[in-house]
């Protein structure tokens, strides 16, 4: 049996220390590509790349023309009336941009979309899916947008849409119901008064005490007291409510219309060329390791 000497003993351990010491060889799995194999394929075959980059490109370019158009007309719409040299003027535009975009919000409210579909024929949820409003930023206005199949039913919407919002606004906003309860109690305050009317009359006709006529006075005096106050508040009532015309006015109606033609185009133009990108360099990846393969075996 043999022995070993002390600096063999120490020659064995370091090296089996620098095998330790020593990364694993990384296993390539069956879908996962060698290191460096991307981009020397994409630079081999990059003509391939771009060929098939540009095929894609070209059908999704033709995809989306060839889709049908939809086209798309605007109305727009003015807050109150706008006059530059009025003292108020800056107040104004800040209020009545406020009032831009809460007005726009009414395209989809319920009178306007039943006017629509009086008008035009369609259908509440069809009308809503073809509207939409947005205010113009730091402006008293808002644009009322109408889509359709053609630009004639586009324009159609746009502006039936935009005068239906006017109608609406003006409508909803100059009605007070304080002012309808006022006039009823009118009417029956001046029916009291013509009632205590009739009862002093009748009272000093039939020579009644002087109670009896004091009292029917009284009862006359109250009622006119009474028919003057709701006459003071009916008209304060009244002032106080918006104007029935000039709330909302139409500043520009819709007299054309555009379609997405082109932005489909455009779309679908980058969507394909992205995933003829994707296809090029996955196949030049493919082709790449098939001629290293070819050169290993010969």
């Amino acid at each position: 049996m043999s022995t070993l000497t002390p600096s063999q003993i120490i020659d064995g351990a370091s090296s089996r220390a620098a095998a330790a010491e020593q990364p694993a060889e990384k296993v390539v799995g069956v879908f996962e590509p060698p290191t460096g194999l991307v981009v020397p394929a994409i630079g081999r075959y990059k003509l391939i790349v771009l060929a098939v980059a540009a095929v894609c490109a070209l059908g999704g370019i033709g995809l989306g023309l060839s889709r049908e158009r939809t086209y798309t007309a605007s109305a727009t719409l003015q807050v109150g009336q706008v006059n530059p040299n009025s003292p108020g003027f800056l107040g104004y535009v800040q209020s009545a941009t406020a009032l831009a975009t809460a007005f726009s919000r009414a395209i989809t409210a319920e009178p306007v979309l039943v006017a629509v579909q009086h008008k035009l024929k369609l259908t509440s949820s069809q009308a809503a899916a073809r509207l939409s409003a947005e205010p113009i930023p730091l402006s008293p206005s808002f644009v009322v947008y109408g889509t359709g199949p053609t630009a004639k039913k586009a324009i159609e919407l746009a502006n039936v849409a935009g005068n239906a919002v006017v109608a609406y606004e003006s409508q909803s906003n100059s009605a007070n119901p304080e002012a309808a309860s006022l006039l009823g109690e009118y009417r029956e305050a001046a029916l009291e008064v013509q009632h205590a009317s009739q009862h002093l009359n009748l009272s000093v006709k039939q020579h009644a005490s002087a109670n009896a006529r004091a009292e029917a006075q009284a009862e006359r005096n109250t009622a006119l007291v009474k028919l003057k106050a709701i006459a003071t508040a009916y008209s304060a009532a009244v002032s106080s409510q918006a104007p029935r015309s000039g709330l909302v006015s139409v500043l520009a109606g819709a007299t054309s219309a555009s379609n997405d033609r082109n932005s489909n185009g455009e779309t679908f133009g980058l969507i394909g060329l992205l995933l003829g990108i994707v296809v090029g360099c996955g196949t030049a990846v493919v082709l790449e390791m098939r001629r290293r393969r070819l050169m290993i075996r010969s």
